[in-house]
This record gives structure tokens, C-alpha cells and sequence, in this order.
């Protein structure tokens, strides 16, 4: 062979060498970006379910709360009763007070005036005396109870300026002492503008007596 084939091969040697080994590394490249897809993919995938999981314990929980709340208001509509009933018995005791005390001392009046009637009278006196008997009346103290204030249904003259995006529900709980409403608590929190409105609302009511522990379960609905 002449020395210019032996050139020829060698260059078709390198040749076919770089190619093979330019092929390697786009094949190792490839396999390189495969994984890093797969992985990736992988990543999304556990994404994608941890998102799924958490949608579907947050849609439990809303629905729960929403269960909870309907419960609560059912037993403070209980309670409401209990206390009206209770203010009632009270308000209907104290009107029949006085005609109880003034029957007793009807009663014991003449119970006296019969025990005077029934005494015999000595068979020989000098000189009849007139004994005058004190007749004790009893002091009865009449003391009121002091309950907390009863709410109106006039609320929305006081929030129909505030702008609501949504609705709220919250219980208002404060504390009555010289005629004015102290210690007011919202739970849960709501916005500084409503909160204004309903200080202006507990302020409208008719105070009567020191109280503690009030409360009133309010439902707004937003615009």
C-alpha cells in the first residue's frame, strides 16, 4: 500500500473516532435530560397529589366549621330562650310582690284586732285605759336583678355605610357597668369599620344595672 492510503485510513480512523465519541455524549446527554424530566415529573406529580389532599382536608374543615356554627347558634337561641323565661318569671314575682305583702298585713291586722276582741275585760277597774298595741308592719326589701341588655333588630342603620366583601359571623361579648358597655370582644376579629358600627349599635341599647359576661351572635351578609 502506498503511504497515501495509509493516510486515508488513518484519517477515516479519527474520523470514525470522533463520531463514536460524539455520539457517547449525546447519548449520555440525552439520558442525562431524561432523568432530569422523570424526576421533575415525578416532583409535579407529589405536588400535585399534596395539593389534592390538602384541598380536600380544607373542604372537611369548612364544612365542619359551617356544622359547628349552626350548632352554636342553635344553642344560643336555647340559651336566649332560657334567659327571656327566666326574666319573665322574675319581672311577673316582683309585680305580685306588693299584693303579697299587702294581703299579710291585712291578715295580720285583723288577726290583732280579733285577739284584742277576745280578751275579757276586768270585772272591777277604777279608771278604763286605752292600751294602744303597735302594730309592727314588716319591712320588705325588694331588690331587682340586673340582666343584660335585650337587643334590637335595628342594626343596619349603624353598618349601612361599610362596604362588606363578604359575609361575617361573630359573637360580640362585653360587660355593662355604670350604664355604660365595657370589655366588648369580637370572636373572630372583624374589620376596624365594623367593628366602629357595632359600638355605635351596643351604645343605642337601655342599660339597666352592672352585668357581666353578654354576648350576641351576629350575622352579617356581604355585598
Amino acid at each position: 500500500m502506498k503511504r497515501k492510503d495509509y493516510i486515508y485510513i488513518g484519517a477515516y480512523v479519527l474520523f470514525f473516532g470522533f463520531f463514536i465519541t460524539t455520539l457517547v455524549e449525546e447519548l449520555t446527554y440525552q439520558d442525562e435530560q431524561f432523568q432530569k424530566i422523570n424526576k421533575l415529573n415525578n416532583d409535579l406529580l407529589k405536588i400535585s397529589q399534596y395539593v389534592q389532599s390538602n384541598i380536600t382536608d380544607f373542604e372537611y374543615l369548612e364544612r365542619k366549621i359551617e356544622d359547628n356554627s349552626v350548632e352554636l347558634e342553635e344553642v344560643q337561641r336555647q340559651l336566649k330562650e332560657t334567659q327571656n323565661s327566666s326574666e319573665t318569671f322574675y319581672q311577673m314575682f316582683f309585680d305580685t310582690q306588693p299584693q303579697r305583702v299587702e294581703k299579710e298585713l291585712v291578715e295580720e291586722t285583723e288577726n290583732r284586732t280579733q285577739d284584742l276582741q277576745s280578751t275579757p275585760a276586768p270585772l272591777e277597774t277604777k279608771e278604763q285605759e286605752v292600751v294602744e298595741l303597735p302594730v309592727e308592719v314588716p319591712v320588705v326589701k325588694i331588690t331587682t336583678t340586673a340582666s343584660c341588655p335585650t337587643p334590637h333588630n335595628r342594626l343596619l342603620p349603624y353598618i349601612e355605610d361599610i362596604s362588606l366583601r363578604r359575609d361575617y359571623s361573630f359573637k360580640v361579648s362585653y360587660d355593662v357597668q355604670d350604664n355604660q358597655i365595657i370589655n366588648v370582644n369580637y370572636r373572630p376579629s372583624i374589620p376596624n369599620k365594623l367593628k366602629r358600627g357595632m359600638q355605635k349599635y351596643l351604645d343605642s341599647f337601655s342599660l339597666t344595672g352592672n352585668v357581666k359576661n353578654c354576648y350576641i351572635p351576629i350575622k352579617i351578609l356581604g355585598d
